[in-house]
């Protein structure tokens, strides 16, 4: 037969000399695994001592971490609702710019630029109130501007809500503290008894200096009515109709918000406003703004300057 005709199936190995291959692969399996066996030790009874000690002391130190993370994030993180804490309502306002911890409202009768950016800040506030809201401050917006463009500002002031705080009011002068100003003494004296219960005073004042004449109103009172007022939603008698069943609802945060108009406002002056809130559990830190209020104008020479008597000279 040719070479050529010959058709190899596969390398060719001798049996034996594969026995023998098999035998040293074996061989040096079975060394290799004698020297990396590490046989397990007998259970003795020390031996479950030292197993029982050692789980013991490592659940203690697990524990002892697991606690004193527990406790620093208690400690130094603040959640974000704080069901556990007794919550009081702030005092927020509009318009004016955040400068440390006093307000500054600046503004010119002719800037339409700053005036614009005031009417944002007011109808952002007021909008969701609706026509409710439009129609309680109406006072404040005669002109458009809030009072800005035609020297009657108005500053808003708004109760923050505390769901589930009840205000514990002022209903007598003679409960006022003695660092309480006299303005509102005499206010709450010459108010009849039913006008003066559950409400929470507002008054705002002003660092007197000399020229000053500032002239105070509040829109649509100077008071937050108190009764359910930080509450979803109130129920009352509909008096005004015929069906002595008929209810109607209210918002109550409708009565979270008043303004307060100023007049005889100066050009070209820094004047210094302060209002608070008067409850006696309502801190004073949480219950009182601070603005910084300028009312500019263009200033007009009165004397002529140096230049032009010179020129008058040598003419």
């Amino acid at each position: 037969m040719p070479n050529e005709a010959i058709v190899y199936s596969g390398p060719y190995e001798v049996e034996r000399l594969r026995r023998r291959r098999d035998r040293r692969v074996q061989e040096y399996l079975f060394r290799r695994s004698i020297r990396t066996h590490v046989a397990m030790p007998d259970m003795t009874p020390c031996r479950i001592a030292k197993l029982v000690l050692y789980f013991i002391v490592f659940f203690v130190v697990l524990a002892a971490f697991t606690g004193g993370m527990a406790l620093l994030v208690m400690a130094y993180h603040i959640p974000p609702d704080m069901p556990g804490c007794k919550k009081f309502p702030g005092l927020s306002s509009v318009p004016g710019k955040w400068k440390g911890d006093v307000k500054h409202i600046l503004w010119g009768d002719a800037n339409q630029k700053q005036l614009g950016a005031i009417r944002r800040q007011m109808s952002r506030a007021v909008e969701r109130y609706g026509l409710e809201g439009q129609r309680r401050l109406m006072p404040c917006n005669l002109d458009d501007s809030w009072g800005y463009a035609t020297g009657k500002p108005c500053i808003l002031l708004k109760l923050t809500q505390a769901l589930g705080f009840e205000a514990i009011t002022y209903d007598h002068g003679i409960d006022l503290p003695d660092d309480a100003p006299d303005e509102l003494y005499n206010y709450l004296s010459d108010l009849g008894t039913e006008a003066r219960t559950n409400r929470i005073w507002v008054h705002c004042s002003f660092k007197k200096e000399e020229g000053l004449d500032i002239h105070i109103e509040y829109v649509p009172e100077r008071f937050f009515d108190s009764e359910h007022l930080f509450t979803a939603r109130n129920v009352f008698l509909n008096r005004s109709s015929d069906d002595e069943t008929s209810t109607y609802e209210e918002d109550p945060s409708l009565r979270r918000i008043i303004g307060v108009q100023f007049a005889h406002i100066p050009s070209n002056r820094d004047i210094y406003i302060r209002c608070q809130v008067w409850a006696k559990n309502i801190p004073f830190y949480m219950g009182t703004v601070r603005f910084h209020v300028r009312r500019t104008a263009p200033v007009h020479p009165t004397t002529p300057l140096v230049l032009d008597e010179w020129y008058e000279k040598n003419l």
